[in-house]
């Protein structure tokens, strides 16, 4: 039923209105995918702005504290005499030169470093210069074994030991035995010249830092963390120190690294994801935009198809193409021609047209029938007007004449008008 017009135009509409809508929803996936990289690059740098923030606050706190506890060690040192050059000692397997303060030895004593963190906390040393070196001879910083670090040297790798060196204080934070401090370092000076070095610090465990480090989960696998010299400080509990090393090497290239300095602290805040992470959740969000917009221009397609099916062409009655023929037939006085109606729909088109018809040819029979009877009527007036023309005047007789002939004129064009239909 109307086969050629579902396919001529119905289909056509359809599949057009499904591409369309179909490119539409592509397009709007598009955008989605991009819309949902900008928003985890957006909470990346939430996440990196959220971490500075704690961690400078907290650092500027902490800085507050150890300058705290370098002003209480330098006074404890100066009310007590001050510090002077003493003899040779062997501390922790190291052989340095004493530092006296108040003329009392510092090698193995641990009076006033344990006097300064019993009222500030944190961790207090006396170094000793040695050439080159700095060796602690009194200190509560603690080996992992437990014991006092004595013996150990100043680490000459540090942005530390490079200020010390050159006998210029120094705080920052610092690798301490392997683990980061927030530090303060001043020269210990005497007559005599730079004999050592004042210290005090604090551990840098931050309860603050490590929940915003937990709350930094970028995508799947993604994270934020606080590295040293590429050596991880800080980091979230779902990744290790390797694999945060592995991620910020970023050898292969497949991840996404951004780094924010922390210059006056030598640290750097790192936020890291995969690349491939990154495009499959961009891809999950466009996929189903996409199928949905896919999915629901099918459904308006189908409607139309339908809508134009059951609504226009029922109204039609039968193909445009077929009814135009129909038409044309009709006007060139085919009345004869059946008229097919597709669906009983009494005031289709098609109907309509066979209505007409039938009206046509009702009227053409009439005209017919009126034809015939008048020019039957018209012989007989030309039977009885050749009688009567004996009996008349010539002149009455001639316009009964042309007044017959004019009759016989109009039935033979009525004739001729009406025998071009076929009935």
């Amino acid at each position: 039923m109307f086969r050629g017009f579902k396919f001529q135009v119905v289909l056509p509409v359809a599949a057009i209105t499904l591409l369309l809508i179909s490119l539409s929803a592509i397009g709007f996936s598009i955008w989605a995918m991009q819309q949902e990289q900008s928003v985890v690059r957006q909470e990346v740098a939430d996440n990196v702005t959220s971490i500075q923030g704690v961690f400078v606050t907290t650092a500027a706190l902490m800085q507050d504290r150890t300058r705290a506890s370098m002003a209480l060690l330098e006074e404890q040192i100066k009310v007590r005499g001050g510090a002077e050059k003493g003899a040779a000692v062997s501390i922790g397997g190291k052989t340095v030169n004493d530092i006296l303060i108040g003329g009392k030895g510092q090698a193995g004593d641990f009076g006033i470093v344990d006097y300064v963190t019993r009222l500030n906390k944190g961790t207090a040393t006396i170094f000793s210069k040695d050439g080159d070196h700095f060796v602690r001879i009194s200190t509560n910083v603690m080996k992992d074994d437990g014991t006092r670090a004595v013996g150990t040297e100043l680490n000459n790798t540090t942005q530390a030991y490079a200020q010390l060196k050159s006998q210029r204080p120094f705080y920052g934070v610092v690798d301490i035995l392997g683990n980061p401090y927030f530090t303060a370092y001043e020269p210990l000076l005497s007559k005599n010249g730079d004999i050592g070095i004042a210290y005090v610090g604090y551990k840098a465990e931050l309860p603050v830092l490590s929940q915003a480090l937990e709350q930094s989960h970028l995508l799947k696998s993604g994270f934020v963390a606080v590295v040293d010299n590429s050596k991880a400080r800080y980091m979230p509990s779902w990744v290790t120190a390797e694999q945060v090393q592995q991620a910020t090497d970023n050898k292969d290239g497949s991840w996404v690294i951004n780094r924010l300095p922390l210059a006056e602290w030598g640290l750097t805040i790192v936020s890291a994801y995969p690349a491939a992470e990154l495009r499959a959740e961009g891809r999950k969000i466009g996929y189903g935009v996409a199928l949905a917009g896919v999915v629901l221009g099918a459904a308006i397609s189908l409607t139309l198809f339908f809508l134009l099916d059951r609504k226009v062409l029922h109204l039609l009655g039968g193909e445009p193409r077929v009814a135009a023929d129909y038409m044309k037939k009709i006007a060139d006085g085919d009345l004869a021609v059946d008229v097919a109606i597709v669906g009983e729909q009494s005031d289709s088109l098609m109907a309509s047209l066979k209505v007409m018809q039938l009206k046509l040819k009702n009227l053409v029979s009439a005209v017919r029938g009126g034809a015939a009877e008048v020019s039957e009527q018209s012989h007989k007036f030309e039977t009885a007007f050749a009688t009567f023309q004996s009996d008349r005047k010539e002149a009455s007789s001639q316009e009964m004449v042309r007044q017959a002939k004019g009759i016989s004129r109009t039935l033979s064009f009525l004739e001729k008008s009406v025998g071009r239909f076929r009935l």
